[in-house]
This record gives C-alpha cells, sequence and structure tokens, in this order.
C-alpha cells in the first residue's frame, strides 16, 4: 500500500486534473472559478480564518473531471489553497483510491470526490465526501442552487473547520 505522502506526491494539480474535462466540464470549473474570484465570494470571517491557519495542510482528493461535484468542490479546495499557500491539493484518480485507499479507510465504495484532510506528517485529520453537509441537509431544494456554484463558500468552511478542530486540538 502506498502511503499518503506517496500519493500526494503522484498526485497532479487541479490546473492538469481539469485540462483533461470535455468542453462542458472546463466551462463548469470556469464558472465556478469566477464565482469564487468575485469579491464577495467569501465572507470577510472566512478570509480571516484561513488567514489564521498556522500549520501545514496536504488534501488528497480522489476525483474525475467527468464527476460534477469534483468539478464544484475540488475548484472551490483549489481556490481555497491559492488563498493560502499552507494547504496544498494533489489530486488522485478514482481508480487509484479504490486501489490504495478503499481497504485502508474500510470503505465500501470510493464516491467523489473524496477528500482527504492531511496534516504536515501526511496523517488523515478529516475527510470531505462528495458534497457539503448544508446541500446534504437542504436535499433536493439545495441542489439547483448546488449546481450553480452557490454552496462554493459551504466547501471552503468545511475544510477549514477541519484545520480549525486540528489546530485547536493537534493530539487528536
Amino acid at each position: 500500500m502506498p502511503s499518503y505522502q506517496d500519493l500526494i506526491a503522484i498526485g497532479e494539480c487541479f490546473d492538469a486534473f481539469a485540462s483533461r474535462g470535455l468542453p462542458a466540464e472546463i466551462e463548469t470549473v470556469r464558472t465556478a472559478r469566477a464565482l469564487l474570484g468575485q469579491a464577495d465570494a467569501l465572507s470577510g470571517k472566512i478570509h480571516q480564518r484561513l488567514a489564521a491557519i498556522q500549520g501545514r495542510y496536504h488534501l488528497l482528493a480522489a476525483g474525475e473531471m467527468w464527476c460534477p461535484d469534483c468539478q464544484l468542490n475540488l475548484a472551490a479546495m483549489d481556490h481555497l489553497q491559492r488563498l493560502q499557500p499552507k494547504v496544498s491539493l494533489a489530486i488522485i484518480s478514482k481508480a487509484r483510491a479504490e486501489h490504495a485507499l478503499k481497504a485502508q479507510l474500510e470503505l465500501e465504495r470510493i464516491s467523489i470526490p473524496l477528500v482527504l484532510v492531511l496534516d504536515d506528517g501526511f496523517e488523515p485529520i478529516g475527510r470531505f465526501v462528495e458534497q457539503p453537509q448544508a446541500v446534504v441537509d437542504g436535499g433536493e431544494a439545495a441542489k439547483i442552487d448546488y449546481r450553480a456554484g452557490r454552496y462554493l463558500q459551504s466547501t471552503i468552511t468545511e475544510v477549514l473547520a477541519i484545520i480549525e478542530v486540528h489546530e485547536a486540538h493537534p493530539q487528536c
């Protein structure tokens, strides 16, 4: 079994990942990036929380460009890493995750995106799976807004919360 560090090393950056999509998939990523690039895309509080990150973190994502959840959520995580250089993102394929992570994480199947949040020592401290919890809780009513990119901040907030819990309680 490869280590998390090995998987990070062979993972690709978001730009390389996104470049392999079909035109409509790439357009979804462009739209998400444009939304995230707006001045009011993230609250001032989120910017403060991002700036307060002390340690280094790695996001190991399993994803595929054909997956609408990957297009949106991995674009949000790429934005997070651009705003906070102490966080890095590496993306591996779903097939590699099936081979390298499924048994190790004791999962029946790999749902994508599956994003492991790792500390500086490449130890897992949390995970993000498929969609932000706000979308899951919102049910079908939230799906239209989600697909339109209106939950990108929720994705960033969930990953940020995992990091903040670890920084507050590093022994956990």
